[in-house]
């Protein structure tokens, strides 16, 4: 039992970075893991917070009592489906440490068993948000008999291991029939983002979803049952059925041995797979093509970006947003107009366009992990006889030329589409605000990375989504989607949008002046 403990002690901390934050000597690296800590933190209390009024709400108007279990259950289990399934593989089947493990006297089980609970453990964080507070209220407010306590845990405990079984199985399976493709990371990062565009809409439509949960529970839950029955034997046994609490538990318990099993028998068999890797067949060397230093930087950064999947993930569902808010805005133009029109709501029409097309721009710029993301592949980047400054502009190219034309075709089908509703000022407003959003996170992201960049991870998921800059640019974007919005809302006054647009395109100029007057002292401190 003492290698598995010790496994699954190192493995929650390489995910969570407890050691770095206790021991570390660097200060920066302590601050990053701190604020990473702190952004999971902030998650659980928010959707915790959210959680807990739905349950309040729902208990008050009368519902039964299942009802609101079933809501939680729900997004929980879909939450911990779609995170196992965005780093299932990366967890499970990560072979980085596999010589070492398998050179010392540890079994196979042990470790696949300590690679399972590590992401479990991962996944329940979440699942305390969703479904924790839930319990809470529902003791609070109808005050039920002892043993629902210990019930209760213990469903809660195992609701998230089928959701993380199908979830990561489906990412081993992804991974197993692309292994061999050329073009392996494209296809699974696209197929992945699908999934977590998917989630992201779901998790919009809460609100929705609860008020269909008020007025008509029996038949929102028979659906949600019919679909995933589980989730309604956690229900009715968070409630008081003792039948369908074995049956969920028993369920649970076997999904989880199961794979467990299957995936000790396949781990060596899946790290031949994984590692194969893809081969050109009959290879022939043509003619070797120049190009000049800032195309061939952003080449390598293009496919640094590409061959990171969870880097795509992240950062490109800010571009997929704005396309879908724009053709979905153009195809309901029709209807909203008159709407507008007759609510006497047309002067906030272009502040409400213009606060969604910010929000979307800024959400998460590549720049705010472009440096990280070299890692220990840094020192060829200092010794490189190319200029600093082509290095800089090459990581802001790539997150340009990935939002900016998904921006710029929103934009003007937003402004074709409400034209009737805008006048030149609004217009202006609408092309420039967006544009100095998007510029001014492009270059602040890479001034906050390079300030403090993290270079010694082992996954790339510990940058993506852990580092303190990427943290420090979401509530950025989230600061700067409010400065851009709020004043022309509150005030009426629509030219403040093009007066705050030319202030924040001044502070984008000023800060991509700092970065290209010390691009050689950013590269150097490496």
């Amino acid at each position: 039992m003492k290698p598995l403990w010790t496994l699954i002690k190192l493995y929650v901390n390489s995910i969570f970075r407890f050691q770095v934050m206790r021991y570390s000597k660097d200060g920066r690296e302590r601050r990053n893991a701190i604020m990473s800590l702190a952004a999971i933190v902030l998650i659980v209390v928010v959707y915790g917070g959210m959680s807990g009024v739905l349950t309040a709400q729902m208990l008050s108007a009368g519902v039964d009592a299942s009802i609101p279990f079933l809501l939680v259950g729900t997004m929980g289990s879909l939450f911990a489906l779609a995170m196992a399934f965005a780093q299932g593989s990366a967890t499970l089947s990560d072979f980085a440490d596999f010589d070492t493990l398998m050179g010392m006297p540890i079994k196979t089980s042990t470790i696949v068993l300590a690679r399972f609970a590590a992401m479990y453990l991962a996944e329940m964080v979440y699942s305390v948000a969703y479904v924790l507070p839930c319990g809470v209220v529902y003791a609070v407010m109808r005050h039920p008999v002892w043993w629902f306590y210990p019930t209760f845990m213990l469903l809660f405990l195992l609701l998230p291991v089928a959701p993380v079984v199908l979830g990561s199985g489906a990412d081993l399976l992804l991974s197993v029939a692309f292994a061999k493709s050329k073009y392996k990371k494209g296809v699974t990062s696209t197929i992945k983002m699908i999934v977590l565009m998917a989630f992201i809409i779901f998790a919009y439509l809460l609100p929705q979803i609860s008020e269909s949960f008020l007025s008509a529970p029996q038949r929102t839950a028979s659906r949600i049952a019919r679909i995933y029955p589980p989730v309604q034997w956690f229900a009715s046994g968070a409630s008081g059925s003792f039948p369908l609490s074995a049956l969920f538990i028993a369920a649970s318990a076997a999904v989880c041995v199961l794979f467990l099993l299957l995936l000790n028998k396949t781990f060596l068999p899946l790290h031949d797979r994984l590692t194969a890797g893809y081969h050109v067949k009959d290879y022939r060397l043509g003619a070797l093509k120049s190009s000049g230093t800032l195309k061939a930087l952003f080449t390598i950064e293009r496919k640094r970006f590409f061959s990171s999947t969870a880097w795509v993930i992240n950062t490109i569902i800010g571009a997929v947003l704005i396309v879908v808010f724009g053709v979905v805005g153009v195809a309901l133009s029709k209807t909203l107009i008159p709407v507008l029109n007759a609510a006497s709501m047309t002067g906030i029409a272009p502040t409400v366009i213009t606060g969604i097309l910010i929000l979307c721009a800024t959400i998460s710029p590549t720049t705010a992990c472009a440096i990280s993301m070299e890692g220990k592949q840094s020192w060829i980047t200092k010794t490189l006889p190319v200029p600093a400054k082509d290095w800089l502009n090459a990581k802001l190219l790539m997150n340009l030329l990935l939002v900016g034309p998904a921006l710029l075709i929103a934009i003007t089908l937003l402004s074709i589409a409400y034209r009737s509703m805008l006048n030149a000022v609004d217009v202006l407003g609408i092309v420039l605000m967006p544009i100095a959003a998007m510029l001014f996170t492009t270059v602040f992201g890479l001034y906050v990375n390079a300030a403090m960049p993290r270079l010694d991870w082992e996954t790339d998921t510990e940058v993506v989504k852990q580092s303190g800059a990427v943290l420090i640019l979401v509530l950025v974007g989230l600061g700067l989607t409010a400065a851009s919005v709020l004043p022309a809302l509150l005030s009426g006054l629509r030219w403040l949008t093009p007066v705050i647009a030319a202030a924040v395109l001044a502070a984008s100029g000023v800060t991509y002046g700092y970065l290209m007057k010390n691009a050689e002292q950013i590269r150097g401190k490496l």
